[in-house]
């Protein structure tokens, strides 16, 4: 019989095929060894643990530690009320019984609370002169804060959260973004 010649390409075809073949072995090896440990639900056993709890007779009292660095200073009470004198016993049996005074009415916050949407922080007046430029021709209000050499633009302020947000819509819309905060 005669001898077949065996072409370049087909020998390298035949190594690629080897590489692949050990390859995709290599890959099942590790996987049946590595899988089954990260998919082990069960706790892993820590050893003899010796935990022992006092009786309530023997066991003393909590007493936490104090350390100076860590404690608050310590705050002077108010004198507010005058030192009391002291009384007969026929003296404090005439004297009516004293009333407490109900807690005084706190005035509740009003909820009304500005809110505005924050375009962006910029270190150039002329970044900020154009986005308000865009703005203002859409017909929403802005306004700039400066600190620190940076000027923040927000638009608004609006009364309530809701017409916030339909503002925010709108400036998303015309491709900006912002966030809604409250003012």
């Amino acid at each position: 019989m005669a001898k077949q010649s065996v072409s370049e390409e087909e020998i390298q075809l035949r190594k690629r095929a080897r590489r692949r073949l050990v390859g995709a072995i290599a890959l099942a090896i590790l996987a049946a060894i590595f899988l089954p440990m990260v998919f082990d639900d069960q706790a892993k056993p820590v050893g003899n643990v010796q935990i022992q709890i006092p009786d309530e007779k023997t066991a003393s009292p909590f007493q936490p530690e104090i350390h100076p660095a860590s404690a608050p200073a310590p705050v002077a009470a108010p004198v507010s009320a005058p030192v009391a004198t002291l009384q007969k016993p026929q003296e404090l049996a005439s004297q009516q019984p004293v009333q407490p005074k109900p807690p005084a009415k706190q005035a509740k916050k009003p909820e009304s609370q500005a809110y505005v949407v924050q375009l962006g922080v910029f270190s150039n007046a002329a970044n900020v002169k154009d986005l308000r430029a865009k703005l203002t021709d859409s017909g929403i209000k802005t306004s700039v804060e400066s600190a620190g050499g940076k000027m923040r633009v927000y638009a608004g302020p609006y009364a309530s959260r809701a017409a916030a947000d339909a503002a925010h819509r709108k400036i998303a819309k015309l491709g900006l973004d912002g966030v809604v905060k409250a003012k």
